[in-house]
């Protein structure tokens, strides 16, 4: 059997066999969105258990996206000098030590252990999606290549939707009172994927001598951390009070320091952790800052259910299957989208969607807010998740891939990434500001309003795009 199956294996690596190489890392993606969404819906069962309050259960949520943000350029340098597909069965086995740990929790440990279970999955979580994304984009061929991160879009975005839905149908099966179990449902599928991982994926190793930054890896790491923390303490309604508090000022000061120092420990070292050429190249700076913008478009997602419940005037908890309508064409809009990046390039498809995100966002905001009903409600949704779906992922991975070496590749995909996610730490608490600061749906209104205004930034930046001559 073993013998079989390593015959398998080299006749699938020798016909360069493109269809395995999606499926695998289209898995991983698959998980490790599933399991970013599914502690949501039982945040408070867990609190109760541990008997913690909210302040202290939510960063069961915040420690994950912290460290999540921190290590993936980290593990994307990795991934470079060592091989994509090394590292990223590496990290699958990471991310499920990490749920298993979760899952310990309940048993003994406490909601410490649970802490240090969101950070070993975070850190897995962190290799696996930029690695996948980087394999995905440099394996396919130039024509395909669109068309399978496209599919790779799709799969991310659907896992980070159905993911909540998943956690709350698991424990409403099991019990909450065995809610440990969501967390050990992934060790089977962990395993599964890891024998595939090393069956069927050839090796992408570019091993090199050159040392490790160690340092540079260090201070980049706490940078982000404190940049990301002090960030999420701020208030952009009242930025004169608030940023004088400590727990805002203290962060943001000690991120600014470490990162002078970062720079200058950078610029000495043969194979820095993060390549600070990047910003001296106008198709990657304009390509990161498109992807924040991106950043806060996607986080706004998370307001999507308390914005229909509050205009269809509905009971708490039934806005979630107004979300359908965007998960549903933003899975569509992917591949669709991918395979027009493959024919007309990422940077029409990239602007497109955008268009018609801020057509619907203000359609949202300026109609059906004020005339709601559920077929006009669904109609916005839908179009904004089809708008989503050909911004989200395929053009700007399509658009730094373009402009990178191979050998640096999943480093350049997790740099987009890190800042994309600083747009999903800040964009919040702006949205929820003018919620919280207006009364009734003119809130809600600019809102959505300023959601259109970032789609419009991102494609006024994206029309300076201009792919680097070869």
């Amino acid at each position: 059997m073993v013998k079989f199956m390593k015959n398998m294996s080299k006749r699938i690596k020798s016909e360069n066999n493109y269809r395995i190489i999606l499926v695998i890392y289209c898995l991983g993606l698959l998980i490790g969105g599933l399991f970013v969404g599914m502690i949501a819906p039982v945040r408070t069962v867990i609190q109760e258990d541990f008997s913690i309050d909210d302040s202290t259960g939510i960063w069961m949520i915040n420690i994950y996206t912290l460290f999540y943000a921190a290590l993936i350029p980290i593990i994307g340098k990795i991934a470079d000098k060592y091989g994509r597909n090394k590292v990223f069965s590496i990290c699958i086995l990471i991310f499920m030590s990490g749920a298993i740990l979760c899952g310990l929790s309940s048993v003994f440990g406490g909601f410490p252990l649970l802490l240090i279970g969101r950070v070993i999955q975070a850190s897995g979580a962190g290799g696996m999606i930029p690695v996948a994304n980087a394999e995905i984009g440099t394996s396919f061929p130039k024509e395909k290549r669109g068309f399978a991160l496209g599919i790779a879009a799709a799969v991310s975005g659907i896992s980070n939707v159905l993911g909540s839905g998943i956690g709350s149908a698991i424990v409403e099966l099991v019990g909450i009172d065995n809610w440990a179990i969501m967390f050990y449902l992934s060790a089977p599928i962990c395993i599964i994927l890891f024998i595939l991982t090393r069956l069927f994926l050839h090796s992408s190793a570019t091993i090199n001598d050159s040392k490790t930054d160690y340092l540079g890896s260090v201070l980049f790491i706490t940078q982000i951390l404190l940049l990301l923390l002090g960030l999420k303490e701020l208030d952009f309604f009242n930025i004169k009070e608030s940023i004088i508090r400590p727990i805002v000022w203290i962060p943001l000061v000690l991120s600014i320091t470490i990162t002078v120092i970062f720079i200058i420990v950078e610029r000495k070292v043969n194979n820095p952790v993060f390549h600070i050429e990047f910003l001296q190249k106008k198709p990657i700076v304009i390509t990161m800052i498109t992807s924040f913008f991106i950043g806060c478009i996607i986080i706004a997602m998370m307001l999507v259910p308390e914005y229909a419940e509050f205009i269809m005037n509905a009971p708490t908890g039934s806005g979630g299957y107004y979300m359908l309508a965007i998960g549903i064409t933003s899975m569509i809009g992917p591949p669709l989208g991918g395979k027009f990046v493959d024919k007309f390039g990422p940077k029409p498809v990239l602007i497109s969607g955008l268009l018609l995100m801020i057509g619907s966002y203000l359609y949202l905001a300026l109609y059906v807010s004020i005339n709601p009903s559920t077929i006009s409600l669904v109609i916005g949704l839908a179009l904004v998740g089809l708008g989503l779906g050909f911004a989200m992922g395929s053009p700007t991975n399509y658009m730094i891939l373009e402009n990178v070496e191979a050998k640096d590749s999943t480093s350049a995909i997790a740099t987009v990434a890190l800042v994309r996610q600083v747009g999903t730490t800040i964009a919040p608490a702006i949205f929820v500001g003018f919620i919280s600061n207006n009364n009734g749906v003119y809130g809600y209104q600019q809102m959505l309003i300023c959601i259109s205004i970032f789609c419009a930034l991102a494609a006024i930046f994206t029309l300076f795009y201009r792919k680097k001559s070869n």
